[in-house]
């Protein structure tokens, strides 16, 4: 089953006022104001493993998290993904992701909404559970394929 949806894309930032470090400050309390403007809950930012930002985002029982990091001048990666994600031995005693991957997909659109009104995204690169690359990426989420369909 799909897990995350991984975004690549180009950006150009003002300097942060309030955190110099990690890069991305400015464009998380952006995004997180928009996504909630969009309908989702969103906690503070939280500094994500000093390389990047995190927001949990919740709507009806749903919890994702969005991490944002700059992968290179100018140059970002962002992900939406559950929250909470049980691994093998967690699954076998009955643990569920936090979000479906049908949640992970509006929440991807409403970032890719959100990215495009803030003028922060640039060249987007969108892609299920993986690096997104010129040649496994899409210009916009799009809905994760049924494992008949992967073939």
């Amino acid at each position: 089953m799909p897990t995350s949806q991984n975004l690549r894309f180009k950006a150009t930032l003002p300097k942060d006022m309030e955190f110099d470090h990690p890069a991305g400050a400015g464009l998380m309390r952006s995004l997180s104001t928009e996504l909630v403007a969009a309908g989702w809950s969103a906690d503070e930012m939280d500094n994500w493993r000093d390389c990047g930002w995190s927001v949990v985002c919740r709507r009806g029982s749903s919890e994702l998290e969005v991490v944002v990091s700059q992968i290179q001048d100018g140059q970002w990666m962002l992900q939406v993904s559950p929250q909470r994600n049980p691994g093998f031995i967690g699954g076998l005693f009955g643990g569920k992701p936090s979000a479906s991957p049908s949640d992970v997909q509006e929440l991807a659109i409403a970032v890719h909404r959100a990215l495009s009104t803030l003028q922060y995204l640039s060249s987007p690169q969108w892609r299920w559970d993986g690096f997104p690359d010129e040649k496994h990426s899409t210009s916009e989420p799009r809905a994760a394929l049924k494992h008949t369909e992967c073939g």
